[in-house]
This record gives C-alpha cells, structure tokens and sequence, in this order.
C-alpha cells in the first residue's frame, strides 16, 4: 500500500492540516501519516519541523508553546489555515478505516504521563493506529498499539550527511554504522546485513515494521540482501521513505523498491505512485494499492 506522507493526496491542501488528512480520508485511503510534537504543557501538535520559523507565522521552538499560543498561528503559505492537534486529526479519522501512522517526532525520553496521554489519544481509533519513531527509547513507553522503528540513528547509508548526522563511522560495506561489527574485516557483507539487523531488532522487540529510507534499502540490496525479506523472517514489514514527485522513474523504483520486499511506500506524490503501480500491475499480479 501507499502511505500519504503529511497526509498529502492531491497537494492541494497544506501537509498535515486537517484539511488535508479529510482529503484523504474522503478518498478512503489505506494510510496516512503526520507528525506529532509534545508542546510545554503535553499538548500534541500535529507539525513537521522543530522550528516554527520557515512555516508559521510564529518564531522559536515549537515545544516552547502551549496549546494556546499554537493555537493562534497560522501557516504562511495559506494564513487562514491553523495548526491542528492530534485529537482533531483522531476525531476526523473515527469509523473511517483507514490507517494513521504516527511520526513521534520526539526525541528526548519521554515521560509516562506523555505516553499515556499519547495511548488515550489513540484509543478511540486503536485498531487503525501505528506509532513509529527513530527515538526507539520512546517507543518502548508505549504499550497497546503497534509500533514501527526507523532505525536511522543506528543504520543508513546516506552520502548527503553533515558532520553532526550520527551514525559517525562509514562501515566496510558502505552503511554508516558506529556498531564494532561495521569495520570488522571478517564478515561479508550478507553476514554483516543480516547480523546488524537481528541487533536492531533486540533494540525493539515489538516492532511490527520497520521505516527505512529508499536510499538504505537500495543500498543494501547491492550488498545481496532484500531487507523487506529479511525482516518478514522476523515477522516484520517492511516501509520505504519517502517517494517524492521529482523521482524521474518513479515505476522503475517502485519495481525495484517492490523487489526488496517493501510492503508500504511512504510518499508526497500518492497519485503519481498509484498510476505508476497500477502500470506495473498491468504487466503481472497486482503489486499495490492507494
């Protein structure tokens, strides 16, 4: 399937807006997801960056705020839309079937009384809800719902990284990777992959999916392993993000994308992926839906 990344069908409405998180519900999608930031007073904001400046009319951190003043802002590109709260995004989605995957951009520890807020938040819509989040710490907070790991603090192969991005060492293999096992000399790299995963997965046992970006996936599928294959070993699927509208083949890395195993795709440009699936499909069994 696909997932509408900051619920994002058609474009037309501001990603992550109720309006557009009603497009896709009213479409009947089989999944979209926004991200969700604790503010001071444990509110739950539905909105990307840490920094309200480049979207809102507001400045500063976006935790600074409470309810009230987050409230009161407005996006730039569209001033009479406001920001929205999780429970506005939940009460749109009731009765709807369609999934919300939750993108917890919260990165220091999390307390109990924010995991619980989080878990009643949900809980009207808990058959159709999964929580991912880098921050596997947090997740581990969180009982009651599924729970889905992106493990790129651990684990990727991104060659447009800055100095601050961790992982810090670039493996033998190609994968930045601070674990001992990533400049072992003794391991191939079909060991090494599979080894590293069985690892990440200790760091979060429940997961029932992991989210990793395109790039890692096709990385590792040069080194000979298919992750999505890999992980269903485990009993885990597999996400890819994020498939953009500027992907000049977006059929030929659905193929390859599909090839790996991944059994979501996680994308800005659903209708573009949806046509280019369906043209695959034309040619074998039907690959994916939206």
């Amino acid at each position: 399937m696909f997932s509408c990344h900051r619920a994002t069908l058609s474009g037309r409405h501001v990603p992550n807006s109720l309006a557009a998180v009603d497009e896709c519900v009213r479409a009947g999608v089989p999944r979209l997801e926004i991200d969700v930031r604790f503010l001071a007073d444990d509110a739950m904001l539905v909105f990307h960056d840490g920094l309200l400046d480049h979207e809102t009319t507001g400045t500063g951190r976006v935790d600074a705020l409470d309810r009230a003043a987050a409230a009161a802002l407005r996006y730039r590109s569209h001033e009479a839309v406001g920001l929205c709260f999780l429970e506005d995004v939940v009460d749109r989605m009731r009765g709807s079937g369609t999934v919300l995957q939750v993108d917890l951009k919260l990165m220091r520890p999390m307390s109990g009384v924010r995991a619980r807020l989080l878990e009643a938040a949900l809980a009207p819509i808990k058959a159709h809800v999964l929580v991912g989040s880098q921050a596997h710490w947090n997740l581990r907070q969180i009982s009651g719902l599924p729970l889905a790991f992106d493990p790129t603090l651990q684990w990727h192969s991104d060659r447009g990284r800055n100095g601050h991005t961790v992982p810090r060492t670039l493996g033998r293999h190609g994968i930045w990777d601070d674990a001992p096992l990533a400049t072992n000399p003794y391991p191939g790299p079909e060991e090494y992959v599979r080894s590293r995963v069985r690892d990440l997965l200790g760091l979060l046992p429940a997961a029932v999916e992991w989210m990793v970006d395109i790039a890692t996936i096709q990385h590792i599928a040069g080194l000979g392993v298919e992750l999505g294959a890999e992980l269903a070993r485990y009993g885990v699927s597999l996400a890819a993000w994020t498939l953009r509208e500027s992907e000049p083949d977006v059929g030929g890395l659905l193929h390859r994308l599909f090839g790996c195993g991944v059994r979501t795709v996680i994308t800005d440009a659903p209708l573009t992926a949806a046509a280019a699936a369906a043209a695959l499909s034309a040619d074998g069994p039907p690959v994916n839906r939206l």
